[in-house]
Formats: C-alpha cells, sequence, structure tokens
C-alpha cells in the first residue's frame, strides 16, 4: 500500500513509519498546494493522509480536486486542530476517517489494514510493466499494461472504443487485437476470469469486491 501523508509534523510520520506495517509506505510532504497535485502519481497512490491546517491553510479546500483526480481515494484526516465545525465539513466533503493527535497508532493500523482489503486487487508496478498476483510480481507487454491499467484507473465500465483508445490512441487496429491480449492476461492473471467483467455491446469492467459494475 502506498500513502501519501501531508503534514508538517516530522515527528508523527517517522512515529507513524515505525509503528506501522512494512507493507505501508508512507511518501511525507510537509506542503502540498493545489497546483502541485499534478505532479502526483495518483493511480498508484492507495490512501492519503492530511492534516487539516498547513501553514494557516486548511487542506480540507483540496479534497474536492483531489476526488476529481481519484474519486475512491481513502482521506484520513490526522490533526491536532480538531473542532465539531471541521469534523462535520471533512464528513460532508467525503472524507473517510479522522484521527485527533496524539495518534492511536493501533487503531491507525487497524483502519489502514481494512483499506488495503479493498485497494489491494492487482496491485501494478508503472516502473517495470508489472502486476502483483499470485504472490508474486508478474511482468507484462507494454500494450498488455496498458490494458489493465486503462481498466482500473477507469472505475467504471469502459466500452470496446473507449478502450481500444486507451491502449492505441489515434491508431486503427484489428477487432481481434483487443480479444488477443485481453486473452493472454487472462492466462497471465488467473483472477482475470474471476475480475473481468465482460457484457457483449455494454464493454468491459474490473469488478473486485467493493465495486459494482
Amino acid at each position: 500500500m502506498k500513502a501519501i501523508w501531508i503534514d508538517t509534523d516530522d515527528n508523527t510520520i517517522e512515529f507513524a513509519k515505525s509503528h506501522l506495517p512494512n507493507r505501508v509506505k508512507i511518501d511525507h510532504y510537509s506542503h502540498l498546494p493545489s497546483n502541485h497535485l499534478d505532479g502526483l502519481d495518483w493511480p498508484n497512490i492507495d490512501l492519503l493522509l492530511m492534516e487539516m491546517k498547513l501553514h494557516d491553510v486548511s487542506t480540507l479546500s483540496l479534497v474536492p480536486e483531489i476526488r476529481k483526480k481519484k474519486p475512491n481515494l481513502p482521506i484520513l484526516i490526522v490533526t491536532a486542530h480538531a473542532s465539531k465545525e471541521n469534523c462535520i465539513q471533512a464528513l460532508n466533503l467525503g472524507v473517510n476517517g479522522l484521527f485527533e493527535k496524539p495518534v492511536d497508532y493501533a487503531f491507525l493500523k487497524t483502519t489502514l489494514e481494512k483499506f488495503q482489503t479493498t485497494s489491494d486487487e492487482l496491485p501494478l508496478n508503472h516502473e517495470r510493466k508489472a502486476v502483483y498476483s499470485g504472490n508474486k510480481w508478474i511482468d507484462l507487454t507494454s500494450t498488455e499494461y496498458r490494458i489493465l491499467e486503462s481498466l482500473k484507473n477507469a472505475q467504471r465500465r469502459m466500452t470496446r472504443a473507449e478502450l481500444q483508445g486507451a491502449v492505441w490512441p489515434g491508431s486503427s487496429i484489428s477487432e481481434n487485437n483487443l480479444d488477443t491480449h485481453l486473452t493472454n492476461l487472462k492466462k497471465k492473471i488467473p483472477e482475470l476470469n474471476q475480475y473481468l467483467n465482460v457484457k457483449r455491446g455494454l464493454g468491459y469492467f474490473l469488478t473486485f469486491r467493493t465495486q459494482k459494475p
């Protein structure tokens, strides 16, 4: 699980790193104005943690823009500035949880594990062009990786035309090209036979436990 933690409190972050599971990789940002959001690798971020107030600016103002980047990203507020009003505001914005400092790390660990069960379905390694399946990394061709990445990022049903356009933008390909690559993906990743929902004339959808096509 890759987590981004936006907080000026270095001690809290370092303490968290020593108390959370090794599978939780935390990247720390002390300041993240909205014009820097485009620089983050949103498809490969599984969780976002934020202090509610940074440099006298409310990070809650970033939540709507973050939701545009990745609608289903779990967002947790870890704050020393909790109040009834801003807690209500956070919940109204769709924030998934709020922790007061000093942090109860046992409770935070339990919460992260809950989100980890919904974010670890077929994790991708963009640099390697690989997918984690069957307790090992499986290398994919560039085309196979683009197909799987497009389906995961869409979080909705994609028509054949949409999927082909995402994988081969501006190119004309044969009818069987996509089907051949999907067949090869299913051979490499047995879970796809369970997860890949295909409806003739409607398109393709990766159906994980928490999703509905």
